[in-house]
């Protein structure tokens, strides 16, 4: 009886697609099979991008590496060679054979021809207030 009466209304609503409730049960759910495809889809689109953009940034980071091995790699090429070595024995004041090595003397000056001068005796200095004193006077002048 039951059957009946949804078949009755069935035809009624749809009117000529003879439409049963077994042929409205698989469209319903091919509808939220494909809705889960989508969403599914979206899900994946999304992952992509963002994967996207972490390789690029690896990618950045990868080319910053690579550029200061490079430069490493020449300054420790620098640093072994003889320039390198003569540069540091000069820096430190040795000398090449060959080299004319020039010492500038000291020469003294001339004593002048006055009476010494009789240094005055130092005058005391007062002595240091407490240590307390001196922090009050910072913290409150």
């Amino acid at each position: 009886m039951l059957r009946g009466r949804v078949r009755r209304w069935l035809v009624a609503t749809f009117p000529g697609s003879g439409r049963t409730l077994a042929s409205l049960a698989l469209i319903a759910i091919l509808l939220i099979m494909t809705g889960g495809m989508a969403v599914n889809l979206v899900n994946q689109l999304v992952i992509a991008r963002h994967l996207e953009v972490e390789l690029a940034a690896a990618n950045a980071q990868v080319a910053s590496l690579q550029a200061t091995t490079q430069a490493l790699a020449q300054q420790l090429e620098y640093e072994r060679s003889d320039a390198a070595a003569e540069a540091w024995a000069r820096d430190l004041g040795l000398a090449r054979e060959g080299d004319v090595v020039i010492v500038p003397e000291r020469v003294p000056a001339a004593a002048p021809a006055t009476a010494p001068v009789v240094a005055p005796s130092p005058v005391p200095l007062p002595s240091p207030s407490p240590n307390w004193q001196r922090w009050w006077r910072a913290f409150f002048p």
